[in-house]
């Protein structure tokens, strides 16, 4: 069982997320956005793969991923980024700053458990 962390204001995408997260044998945390999922995993980084919005309060997914992969103890960190409202140049841009994986809003069960499989063995 690996530790995954949802960054994902959007109670619905939550729970949608964290629920097939955990059917596959995983422990799910949620945070509400990019602040609180950066300092989860400042307080303790034994999570195996960050899943992020973009568009989020406070700190978004963009920020996010910049400020992990300036931190050498994140740098290998999967990032699964997903988005309803970002087109091909951010989705390059994004991709270009360390998120390792893009995924479509709504999220497809079967491509998230293809990432999630991917980035965890």
């Amino acid at each position: 069982m690996s530790k995954v962390l949802i960054a994902e204001d959007d109670p619905i995408s939550q729970r949608f997320v964290s629920a097939i997260v955990e059917r596959m044998g995983h422990c799910a945390l949620v945070s509400p956005n990019g602040r609180h999922a950066w300092e989860a995993l400042t307080a303790e980084n034994h999570f195996k793969l960050l899943i992020t919005d973009i568009m989020m309060p406070g700190m978004d997914g963009t920020t996010l991923i910049r400020t992990l992969r300036a931190d050498e103890r994140f740098k290998d960190l999967p990032v699964v980024i997903m988005s309803a409202f970002i087109g091909v140049s951010e989705i390059s841009n994004l991709l270009g700053i360390g998120a390792t994986w893009f995924m479509p809003k709504p999220v497809d069960r079967a491509v998230l458990e293809d990432y999630v499989k991917r980035a965890l063995g």
